[in-house]
């Protein structure tokens, strides 16, 4: 068309001018029209399925839908088990003798004697860590910055074997015995009176599961230090299950000797301090909920490996939610879509494991589970896992 022009403007007369005019208008409509075809098409294979798009849409929908279902379902499952909010408190007596056995969801404590507030809720603590036996107090120092002092007696425990801790703490430091014998000295660690208010836990951490299992015999507190004298007679009658002799009644704050052996009450047999008590369920006093970042990390291996676990465990979730919703074209923006729902997903999981007693609830993992579906989402997208997806349907019909 464009030579058959030129040629008829080259031999033309006037009168010729009327039909170029006419030929560039035919040939400007064409040009529209040529676009307006070409967009229709281009949008056509863009944005409006074929009927073989729209069957496969289908049938991936119905695939991956119940996929998404299950996944959730696991997630909620794994998340909130083992769905007791009141699980039964694993405190028994001894039968043979005076003691309590504590097993792995075991608490007593006392209504208003030692060791817990809510505002510090981890002022003086005993701790066991594999055989040895940590004490320790929270407090501020002169720049207001929050240090830990701590009693450290190693290799403590022995397998089936009865042992007698006792500590003895001054204003400004602290002398351990094991079984009568003096241990160590630590000049560093001292209690005043503010370290003894609040609440006597026994068996488990006031903030979160962190259980105690074992025997306690026997638990005794003064108002003033013990001499090593005093201190190795009291071995010699707890050893025969006896209650410490040569003690006057003003030096002890209280004493639990555990010779009830039945009922949920534990009597203080000496001293002003309130008797114990085993509730039939167990729970966390002072429990966290969403707990920050800052307050759950460790620098141990298992924190890392729980990150890692999480993170891993909404993979699936971001991988099959984006892909169900790429099936359908009209969902503009998947990716925040499906990032969003993991987020939403895994803050009602820890919102809810904070009324559960053996679960921990922390925005640690909210940030890792919401890391781990858009690492799902990224999945997705990956050009190796586009190419098997357009292998398997026969072409790729998925949004990117």
């Amino acid at each position: 068309m464009a030579f058959h022009f030129a040629w008829r403007v080259e031999h033309t007369t006037s009168e010729s001018v009327d039909a170029q005019e006419d030929i560039s208008e035919l040939n400007s409509l064409l040009g529209i029209q040529l676009s307006y075809e070409r967009r229709i098409l281009e949008e056509e294979r863009i944005w409006l399925p074929t009927s073989k798009r729209r069957e496969h849409s289908k049938v991936m929908m119905k695939i991956l839908g119940p996929i998404c279902v299950l996944i959730v379902l696991g997630l909620l499952t794994a998340g909130l088990w083992p769905f007791n909010m009141f699980p039964k408190n694993e405190v028994s007596w001894l039968t043979d003798q005076n003691g309590l056995q504590f097993g792995g969801k075991a608490t007593i404590f006392s209504s208003i004697l030692a060791f817990y507030t809510p505002d510090n809720p981890l002022q003086l603590r005993l701790k066991q860590y594999r055989d040895g036996l940590f004490v320790r107090r929270d407090y501020r120092d002169r720049q207001n910055r929050l240090r830990t002092a701590q009693i450290e007696i190693e290799h403590a425990f022995r397998q089936d074997e009865r042992v007698l801790f006792t500590i003895t703490v001054g204003a400004n430091s602290a002398s351990a015995y094991l079984n009568g014998v003096w241990v160590k000295g630590f000049p560093h660690f001292g209690l005043s009176c503010n370290s003894f208010s609040g609440q006597l836990i026994v068996g488990n951490s006031p903030i979160t599961d962190n259980p105690w299992q074992g025997k306690v015999f026997g638990v005794a507190i003064y108002n003033q230090g013990l001499t090593s004298e005093e201190v190795s007679r009291h071995y010699a009658t707890w050893t025969h299950n006896q209650v410490p002799e040569g003690i006057a009644k003003d030096s002890v704050r209280a004493l639990y000797s555990f010779g009830e052996r039945s009922g949920g009450i534990i009597h203080n047999s000496m001293g002003p301090g309130p008797d114990l008590y085993i509730p039939e369920t167990f729970g966390i006093l002072h429990k966290r909920i969403l707990a920050p970042p800052w307050e759950e990390f460790s620098p141990q291996l298992s924190y890392v490996w729980d990150i890692l676990i999480n993170m891993a465990g909404f993979i699936p979730f971001g991988f099959f939610f984006y892909a169900y919703l790429t099936c359908n074209r009209q969902w503009n923006r998947a990716a925040v879509v499906t990032i969003v729902s993991g987020g939403i997903i895994s803050v009602s999981i820890e919102v809810l494991q904070g009324f559960i007693p053996s679960r921990m609830s922390g925005v640690t993992d909210v940030i890792t589970n919401t890391l781990g579906t858009s690492l799902g989402v990224i999945l997705w997208r990956w050009q190796p896992v586009q190419a098997v997806v357009a292998k398997l349907s026969g072409r790729s019909y998925f949004r990117d």
